[in-house]
């Protein structure tokens, strides 16, 4: 594959100097026949790195390591990539004009909920998780239970267990009081990888101004979620709709505080049939797919609408990946903060 091509927008300088950071791109069995492609529109679109979802909440430790071991060594032979494992990766992945890749799972699941194998997983590579998805597991509560009831004590040793070796925790998904008890009990800055504001779209999915300012006092950073159900009151999604997500947290806590975790869904076919599956997504205000979301393309777009508000070059640098990338050198071992 080429170099991403020259452009002539007005932001393409800016986007040229940004390490720009993705949060979220689908790599589980299902996502996989259009994901090659969706890795080169990145490439050409101008992001620096992106981290696979290589698991989720629902899957089992052996079959999510089989399908690690032989995606890692597909991504490992491919010339316009760079797996990485630390923020100085990523860097060096920008200066050599390749792709960075990393690994991050939703859900513990693939860890049978056992801290012990944190240490494992973050070795194989692996550099965040979230410990609760949308409903109860026996680390706590997703966003979609009712019951709200926090981190359990297992919940907590996972939290000190992923403090311990490095591994980023993410609150994504997770229900307000669980979001709330993983910031409080981790020593180390989390982030909310791909989950935009509540205060602009009331979804449960959303992240509540409580949950933004508890971040934010502790360091972390909420990637915007460009997927129109998180997005707009009618569903819809673009570029002006993610702007406001990330203005309004910008507002609140400062533009140090938010990142882009766009979601893209490629795989609409595997998500129409897991909506048609069962009645929960559409009972927890879920549109049926296909769904709206902001494509790659559109990244000199968003730049150019961040700089129509007066953000600075600074502010949106941060946002299109340095703030990312400072949690993530407070976070991984190994790595040189910045």
């Amino acid at each position: 594959m080429s170099a991403p091509l020259a452009s002539t927008r007005p932001a393409d300088a800016l986007i040229q100097r940004a390490l720009v950071w993705e949060s979220a791109v689908g790599w589980t069995p299902e996502c996989l026949a259009e994901g090659p492609g969706m890795l080169e529109r990145f490439h050409a679109g101008g992001f620096s790195f992106v981290s696979l979802t290589i698991g989720a909440d629902w899957d089992k430790p052996e079959p999510t390591l089989r399908h690690f071991a032989q995606q890692r060594r597909w991504l490992e032979a491919q010339p316009h990539l760079r797996l990485v494992e630390s923020v100085d990766d990523i860097r060096h992945a920008k200066a050599d004009g390749r792709l960075g890749v990393g690994f991050h799972l939703q859900g513990a699941g693939p860890l049978a909920y056992e801290p012990a194998l944190l240490a494992v997983w973050y070795r194989l590579g692996v550099r965040w998780i979230i410990p609760a998805y949308n409903t109860r597991n026996p680390l706590g509560d997703g966003c979609h239970e009712p019951s709200d009831a926090g981190l359990s004590m297992l919940g907590r040793a996972f939290v000190a267990e992923a403090n311990r070796v490095g591994m980023m925790l993410d609150a994504s998904h997770a229900g307000i009081r669980t979001s709330l008890d993983i910031i409080e009990h981790s020593t180390q800055p989390v982030i909310f990888s791909h989950s935009s504001a509540h205060a602009v779209k009331a979804h449960e999915r959303n992240v509540n101004d409580a949950q933004i300012r508890a971040l934010a006092a502790r360091g972390g950073v909420v990637g915007i979620n460009s997927i129109g159900a998180f997005v707009a009151e009618d569903n819809s999604s673009g570029v002006t709709g993610v702007v406001r997500h990330i203005d309004h947290i910008a507002q609140l806590v400062g533009p140090q505080h938010v990142g882009l975790g766009l979601d893209v869904v490629f795989y609409q076919a595997f998500m129409t049939q897991l909506y048609d599956a069962g009645p929960l997504m559409a009972q927890r205000g879920y549109p049926r797919p296909p769904w709206a979301d902001v494509k790659p393309e559109v990244l000199p777009e968003l730049v150019e609408a961040l700089q129509r508000l007066g953000y600075g070059d600074d502010a949106i640098l941060g946002v299109l990946g340095e703030n990312f990338l400072r949690v993530a050198g407070q976070n991984w071992h190994g790595t040189t903060p910045t």
